[in-house]
């Protein structure tokens, strides 16, 4: 199996450390690595790192390659422009159909955390194996709700289509938004509801197909991009292509009508790092305090905060659910409920021309 690790977003709700120039997957938020580099990490533990591959923008690659220096330069695959998941799943498809159109593919997020490192390998090799018995269908990574989480996507499980190696693997009935409270409660009570992660492993000749017949407007984008991969032809014609394709995301131009979908369900010890609320979340539990620091700070009688400062010491009293964050140009301060509002922060700042912060 080849694996690509999906590298080319900004991060916004990390901001102001995540940066249109600098994401969070090159920050080092939960060890002294970063976040690519601990996905790199996890996927080398059972696959060879010929196998690996980073998909990113161009503006990141160089200091992506400076995270991951044993990664070989024709494994990286370079993104022209950021125009959203539909496209670059669609390149990635491409790109691997060129060399092998049955090539068996697995996209993942370089930005997880996860605990339980076995039962992802375990998971993993279970979907290659998968595909292997049924090379029309996707196969996903469905995770056990632990929570009533509304700012995920759920997957809802159909019949038990098989088991390999003592795992179950299930048809998908559907796709569900991110729901409101009382319905995520409902879910969690349930057992055919799954937290969607949007890990999705497949055959490379399929998923052109189901771009080929949900999404034509893809059709000849990636037909012209296929033939330049194979003659070699590659950057300009890439990159005019590329642009043809609509920015959208892969979960609504192909999973949310595609009818053959398995899924695995799986306990990973999973995270989303998707905000500094969740970030803090992670890093509480896993050291037991809900007091998390980083860098020059001193403070007398915090709870449940989350402090990341620089050389310039940050002193904090009596302060209650709060984020504060230091960067050079930047000081973030916000309650940890209001976490998911940075994106309307970032919203204000562009309108109102404040682009050198972004």
């Amino acid at each position: 199996m080849h694996a690509v690790i999906m590298a080319g977003g900004s991060g916004t709700r990390l901001w102001p450390m995540s940066r249109t120039n600098f994401p969070k997957q090159l920050h080092q938020l939960m060890s002294d690595k970063s976040l690519i580099q601990e996905t790199f990490e996890r996927l080398k533990s059972f696959l060879p790192v010929e196998n690996i591959y980073i998909s990113t923008a161009e503006k990141y690659l160089t200091e992506t390659r400076r995270h991951l220096p044993e990664l070989p330069e024709e494994n990286y695959i370079i993104e022209p422009i950021a125009r959203n998941t539909g496209p670059s799943l669609a390149y990635i498809a491409a790109f691997f159909a060129a060399k092998d159109p049955k090539s068996i593919v697995g996209t993942f997020a370089s930005d997880h955390s996860i605990a339980k490192i076995e039962e992802f390998k375990k998971a993993i090799i279970t979907a290659e194996k998968a595909i292997e018995y049924y090379p029309d269908h996707i196969v996903t990574i469905g995770l056990n709700p632990t929570s009533p989480d509304t700012g995920l996507g759920y997957i809802k499980m159909h019949n038990l289509k098989k088991t390999i190696d003592g795992t179950k693997i299930f048809s998908v009935e559907k796709f569900v938004e991110k729901p409101d409270l009382p319905t995520a409660k409902k879910y969690v009570s349930s057992w055919e509801y799954l937290w969607n992660a949007s890990y999705f492993i497949w055959q490379a000749d399929t998923l052109l197909d189901l771009f080929d017949k949900y999404a034509p407007e893809f059709r000849d984008p990636i037909n012209n991009i296929q033939l330049a991969l194979k003659k070699g032809n590659l950057k300009q014609i890439i990159a005019k292509e590329y642009d043809k394709m609509p920015a959208k995301p892969f979960d609504t131009v192909i999973m949310e009508k595609v009818k053959k979908v398995l899924v695995i369900p799986a306990d990973l010890g999973w995270s989303d790092i998707g905000s500094w609320a969740s970030l803090h979340d992670i890093l509480a539990t896993n050291t037991g305090s809900n007091i998390i620091t980083k860098g020059n700070h001193i403070g007398i009688d915090n709870k449940n905060c989350l402090i990341y400062a620089k050389d310039k010491l940050i002193a904090t009293v009596g302060l209650d659910d709060v984020i504060v964050v230091d960067t050079d140009d930047v000081i973030l301060i916000c309650k940890k409920e209001h976490a998911h509002d940075i994106k309307k922060l970032i919203d204000k700042l562009k309108e109102e021309g404040k682009h050198l912060y972004l």
